[in-house]
């Protein structure tokens, strides 16, 4: 990644499109002198404008004395910015090609654009922000809900950082005195024992395992529960997902097939972003439009966390049904118990593992419960052991309710989210924490039988620079650029 802070760097700091005004954003040593010749203002004032106040007046071409657009401008002197940088930003009104313009004239006064994320890592590396603070910035704007915007808004404040620092010092306190007493003999420093030691370990233990103790749910708050809503055609899949959304997302009519595609929308339940994926019906065909829907549906199944399969109450089970069965069981569906997510080497797994880390759950829907019931539903219960049942009707909304209750409780095993709560939401993180944890009972067990107190060191320190990577302090190189490269141009 391309980063030097003597560069200045420039970017367009608004969402792509129209709206009523855009911000180009401007970061570095020489940001006044690129954006000052740039703003004609009323009476011919040249003076750099008092910080952090907006200064009315025009972005006028130097070339062509062609003016630009109208504006307010913001002259805002290091150290009190975002970057800790002399920043200027320019808010104008919300065209792309306005914005563009005036992001062009400040690359042509010998600014450079901005990477992605560049303006958040200034922040970092200037020390305004530690490295866990600079990922929430992110989470904050992809916010879905009000509790991932609130646990977004905790770390960003330092909760997270606070916690970790405090295991931290309680780890390095324990280094220091082991290191002293070897690097220094002739100091006659005392060798310490272990029950000086372990009550400083111990500390910062419970202050690891408290974090991780809310990881899981934590990053459910934050990536949200992937659930496909899956059957044959016409049993009421469409109408499932708008009664979910409260409203008609889907198209429905009496029409069996009317689906062709998976559509995908998000519900907040209960601060959980729902993320429901209406599917087409899983049927032969050879029509080669429906069997790409198929295929999309079996897919969108393969990566659910969780499957809601709805059959039609008003009708017996069909071969259709027992087959979309077989096709869930075989993609190792049909569990019960509280969900909780699956490791597997991504840096935000998708999926979700049971009790027993074997299979994840299905909810049986049976629909159009308004109707004469013919389904049998024993046959049900018989495919589908220990899977909870549950009779909807779209028409009547009957049903929805005990739905949502019984997804809430699958999720969140009877928890609930304090306002003032700090979840651990990066699977980056939990994985720092869990090395940090595996280190420090590592440490506790040579102090426990007595061998010589370098054993115990290299573990403390392996443990120490783990929750570092949390904060930053021990972040490589490699892992900040991967970490900036997803954020937005501009932020």
């Amino acid at each position: 990644m391309q980063n030097n802070l003597s560069d200045t760097i420039a970017a367009i700091a608004t969402p792509p499109g129209y709206g009523g005004i855009g911000i180009v954003r401007i970061s570095g040593p020489d940001a006044f002198a690129i954006v000052l010749p740039l703003l004609r203002r009323p009476g011919g004032e040249t003076a750099l404008p008092p910080s952090h106040m907006l200064t009315y007046g025009h972005i006028v071409a130097p070339d062509t004395q062609e003016i630009l657009d109208e504006t307010l401008v913001a002259f805002m002197r290091a150290p009190h910015t975002y970057t800790r940088e002399d920043v200027v930003e320019i808010q104008g009104h919300g065209g792309p090609l306005i914005l563009q313009r005036i992001a062009r004239l400040a690359l042509a006064r010998g600014a450079r654009m901005a990477n992605p994320g560049e303006f958040t890592l200034r922040a970092f590396l200037n020390g305004r922000l530690d490295l866990a603070q600079a990922e929430a910035v992110m989470d904050l704007i992809s916010s879905q809900t009000e509790v991932g915007q609130r646990l977004a808004m905790q770390q960003l404040r330092g909760r997270i950082s606070e916690q970790v620092q405090h295991a931290r010092h309680s780890l390095l306190g324990v280094i220091a005195r082991i290191e002293a007493s070897i690097d220094f003999p002739e100091e006659d420093v005392p060798t310490p024992q272990a029950a000086e030691l372990s009550p400083s370990i111990l500390e910062a233990q419970r202050q690891v395992d408290r974090l991780l103790a809310g990881a899981g749910q934590g990053r459910l708050y934050r990536q949200g529960l992937r659930t496909a809503i899956i059957g044959r055609p016409n049993v009421g899949k469409s109408s499932l997902l708008n009664a979910l959304l409260r409203s008609e997302r889907a198209i429905v009519t009496p029409i069996a097939g009317t689906t062709r595609d998976t559509v995908e929308e998000v519900a907040n339940l209960r601060g959980i972003p729902l993320h429901l994926i209406d599917t087409a019906g899983i049927m032969p065909t050879s029509d080669p439009v429906e069997q790409i829907g198929v295929e999309r549906s079996r897919a969108a199944a393969e990566s659910a966390d969780l499957i809601l399969l709805v059959v039609d109450g008003s009708e017996p089970l069909t071969a259709q049904d027992h087959r979309v069965s077989e096709e869930l069981w075989a993609m190792g569906f049909g569990g019960e118990g509280e969900i909780r997510r699956r490791d597997d080497g991504q840096s935000d797994p998708p999926a979700v593992a049971l009790q027993d880390m074997a299979r994840r759950p299905v909810i049986l829907i049976v629909n159009k419960s308004d109707c004469r019931q013919l389904v049998e539903v024993a046959q049900l219960r018989q495919t589908w052991p220990g899977a909870p049942l549950i009779h909807t009707s779209m028409l009547t909304n009957a049903g929805i309710a005990e739905l949502e209750e019984h997804i809430a409780n699958l999720v969140l095993a009877g928890k609930t989210l304090q306002s003032e709560s700090a979840l651990i939401t990066s699977t980056r993180h939990q994985e720092s924490l869990r090395r940090a944890s595996d280190h420090i009972r590592a440490s506790l067990l040579p102090l426990r039988e007595g061998l010589p107190l370098d054993f115990v060191s290299i573990d403390l320190r392996a443990a120490y620079d783990a929750l570092g990577e949390v904060t930053g302090e021990t972040a490589s190189e490699d892992l900040l650029e991967r970490i900036f490269h997803e954020f937005c141009i501009g932020k």
